[in-house]
């Protein structure tokens, strides 16, 4: 009933060009239907979530980096941090560009990332005494999906 109801109230927003090529859809959302004030919060608040997933990778990134070598992990954050910001750098030359060079080789790394996540999951299910049919059910509609977005990712990059 719940995806039902968001699926209703979400399909005329995605049918309407003006949002789905705003540069923040959800502040041109909010900009229509609350207005100016509430469409800034809306992007302030888009901003920071942005910079917080930005921060957890990279602190995830630093530790498996830690994890997988023996390096010392305060050597590996400057390392990463160094090359992101001389990366950014890079970015900012042309930045439209750039992201969409590197949209399709990141989310086939997401598709492939996911899959192995989900091909996994019968040996932890395993591990854990789970039962193995919805662990195999799970694993099959998962695979499934990651199978199919990275078909699609491929597809769409060759269009």
């Amino acid at each position: 009933m719940t995806a039902a109801v968001i699926i209703a109230a979400v399909a005329p927003l995605a049918a309407d060009p003006a949002i789905t090529r705003a540069p923040i859809p959800g502040m041109a959302v909010a900009e229509r239907f609350a207005g100016h004030g509430f469409a800034v919060t809306v992007g302030i608040g888009v901003a920071v979530s942005i910079a917080g997933v930005m921060l957890v990778e990279y602190l995830a990134l630093s530790r498996l980096a830690g994890a997988v070598t023996s390096w010392p992990v305060r050597r590996i954050i400057v390392a990463i941090g160094a090359a992101m910001v001389l990366t950014a750098l890079f970015t900012l030359i042309n930045p439209e560009r750039i992201y969409n060079d590197l949209l399709t080789p990141s989310l086939i790394a997401l598709w492939l990332s996911q899959l192995i996540v989900f091909a996994m999951y019968p040996r932890f299910a395993a591990r854990q005494h789970d039962r193995r049919l919805p662990a195999w059910v799970l694993t099959g509609a998962a695979t499934a999906f990651a199978v199919y977005g990275l078909w699609a990712t491929i597809q769409h990059s060759g269009s």
